[in-house]
């Protein structure tokens, strides 16, 4: 282990241990309803949700209406992502004009597996994906599947907290909390630091761009085998362009690791130079996973 080595993980422990207390102390303030310095912003936007919805933010839940609200939102979210998926060619925000998910394999476990937080990824997200499958979809479960599991284990707490009472709070008032008041704020900062040192946010479509030097490739058949000649030599293609992959990447790249999500723009996740760019969004990006995490 160099020097080098040790300093960055002395800094990097160092920001994890500087914003746990004051992280958690705002957590504690935002799910217990007490004022934060977010209030004058964020508390017109909370009562605007509740009328619309008609979330009455004074009821409390017992443990078996607050497990069910959750199961309910959880079973409908999923639905529409599962749909998004199968009809975004029809569907705006898709330049690449990709067809909808098949429905077996792909498209029901990539809804399911993002509605539960387990986030599996099966698939090329830059050849598979709508932008706004990406959007609407994916990157929305990744914050309301890291919300879900957040309520849950503050209904948790509650639950042994509460030992002489019935009700564990209002599963929509903890959810939207914490989506207004922690995942929001932090993400739109995240991703405006992420666009700053060069990640990509756009809606522009891919860009085709010639190679300097032409590239000899083997040639894949249809069955995804390699194909040869009949004396067994394999069969070369000469490439001359490359594909350049772009879209809104960096306001997904911030939920998928502030909420210990998965799911990245790109095949190669955070280790793709558009996801990840530099040193410095590396250390970030480990940091948003560290106190999500720890949550």
């Amino acid at each position: 282990m160099t020097v080098n080595g040790w300093v960055q993980i002395f800094v990097f422990l160092a920001l994890i241990f500087a914003v746990t207390k004051p992280l958690g102390i705002f957590m504690a303030r935002v799910f217990a309803g007490e004022r934060t310095f977010l209030d004058p912003v964020l508390r017109p936007v909370e009562r605007v949700i509740y009328r619309v919805t008609g979330v009455d933010d004074k009821h409390e839940m017992r443990w078996t209406e607050y497990a069910t609200a959750m199961l309910l939102f959880s079973a409908v979210s999923m639905l529409v992502l599962y749909l998004i998926e199968r009809i975004q060619y029809w569907l705006p925000f898709n330049p690449q004009h990709f067809a909808g998910v098949t429905p077996e394999h792909l498209a029901f476990n990539t809804a399911a597996s993002f509605t539960t937080n387990t986030n599996w990824q099966a698939y090329a997200g830059e050849n598979t994906m709508s932008y706004l499958t990406q959007m609407a979809g994916l990157a929305f479960h990744n914050f309301t599947s890291a919300a879900t599991g957040i309520v849950l284990a503050i209904a948790f707490i509650r639950g042994i907290a509460r030992r002489q009472m019935q009700t564990l709070g209002n599963f929509w008032v903890d959810f939207t909390r914490c989506c207004l008041w922690v995942l929001l704020p932090f993400c739109v900062v995240g991703a405006l630091f992420l666009v700053s040192q060069g990640v990509v946010e756009n809606l522009h479509p891919y860009d085709t761009v010639k190679l300097v030097e032409p590239q000899q490739v083997q040639r894949v058949g249809a069955d995804g085998k390699p194909v040869v000649d009949a004396a067994g030599k394999p069969v070369m293609d000469t490439v001359t362009t490359q594909t350049i992959a772009q879209g809104p990447v960096a306001s997904q790249e911030v939920i998928k690791e502030f909420g210990t999500n998965g799911g990245g723009f790109f095949n190669a996740n955070s280790a793709h130079p558009f996801e990840n760019p530099s040193p410095l969004t590396h250390l970030f990006e480990m940091f948003c996973i560290s106190p999500s995490a720890g949550d």
